[in-house]
């Protein structure tokens, strides 16, 4: 994954990114790692929502 700097915020789809985390995340043999990154897939989606709630228009 990417990092993001603070200017990338708010045009970034959060969205996207949790989806694309969780389909890499898929690909992972099962495991610690793999459920370390479902895990951080996860985090990504809450973080899109949230960022969806508080920019609602």
């Amino acid at each position: 994954m990417t990092e993001l700097t603070r200017n990338d915020i708010d045009s970034h789809d959060w969205a996207a990114r949790a989806s694309e985390a969780l389909a890499q995340a898929k690909k992972l043999p099962p495991g610690l790692k793999r459920s370390e990154a479902i895990r951080k897939a996860a985090h990504l989606r809450i973080a899109a929502d949230m960022k969806n709630w508080l920019t609602a228009k």
